[in-house]
């Protein structure tokens, strides 16, 4: 009876979580699908799912007719640097964090924290006066250092807990062996954090490539225009696209975040469980 229970059980929480799955991930298929339609099929009545003769057309105008190439390359240079910049810039003060002692430690980990509780809106207009003083508003690179002020406290939030789950008796050994400080730290440190350095940029990653407030505020000429501020440019532009054609736009702006996401997968969920345990 009890054994009978239990399957019944695990029958209804299975079903359960099929159904969110299907839920969370219907819409993505569904975009996924419309990209490969064309326009008749895309507003015919009632609509179908799968793609009567899957065409290639929307991706091709995408690139032809737009310039989505450019917006892509401006996201894939922001987003990288930042995340790079972010977690190299991250692990040494985490790393200070972590293994020095000096006054006033607490707070500065508090403030971090609140920094990263802020609200975007709220940081808006501070960075628009500030580059608007310096006449370095509309480029990647401010746009760039924005993004990294905002994701630094997120990234030494999460890397924090890493480093602190790195025996101290690890880098002590090697300072005996007559290891340099930086040796230590490169050759202990970094490996022991690989694991959440690879989530941490992934999250960072994603971050700077979805945003969209700091990028309307600080970016106006069109070449300087990232994927999010072109897709919203598009919409409300003179050429009003299908939407099979946003369609394909947001299918190939999901390929950098798959890629990460497929190549660093083991190391990603490694990430996830590795922080929380302190040695």
């Amino acid at each position: 009876m009890k054994l009978k229970r239990s399957l019944i059980k695990k029958t209804i929480l299975s079903l359960i979580s099929i159904i969110i799955v299907i839920a969370v991930a219907f819409p993505l298929i569904w975009l996924i699908f419309t990209a490969f339609k064309s326009k008749t099929e895309t507003i015919i009545y009632p609509p179908t799912l799968f793609p009567g003769n899957p065409t290639l057309d929307n991706f091709k105008l995408l690139f032809e007719a737009t310039d989505f190439a450019m917006y892509f390359k401006n996201s894939t240079i922001v987003a990288t640097s930042t995340s790079l910049i972010s977690i190299i810039i991250a692990l040494l003060g985490v790393y200070s964090l972590s293994r020095f002692k000096f006054k006033g430690q607490n707070i500065i980990v508090v403030l971090l924290v609140l920094a990263y509780m802020l609200p975007e809106v709220f940081l808006v207009i501070p960075y628009a006066k500030f580059w608007s003083n310096l006449g370095s508003g509309d480029n990647l690179v401010a746009y760039s250092i924005t993004l990294i002020s905002l994701t630094l406290p997120f990234s030494v939030w999460m890397l924090k807990s890493y480093i602190d789950s790195i025996p101290l008796e690890l880098e002590e050994a090697a300072l005996v062996d007559g290891a340099t400080r930086l040796k230590a730290f490169t050759k202990i440190i970094v490996p022991g954090a690989m694991p959440g350095i690879m989530a941490t940029f992934i999250f960072t990653f994603i971050l700077a490539w979805n945003d969209y407030i700091f990028g309307l505020v600080l970016i106006s000429s069109e070449k300087n225009k990232t994927v999010t501020l072109g897709l919203a440019s598009m919409a409300g532009g003179e050429a009003m696209w299908s939407w099979n054609v946003y369609a394909a736009a947001a299918v190939v702006a999901t390929v950098p975040i798959l890629i990460l996401f497929i190549f660093i997968q083991r190391r990603l969920v490694a990430g996830f469980t590795a922080g929380a345990i302190k040695g």
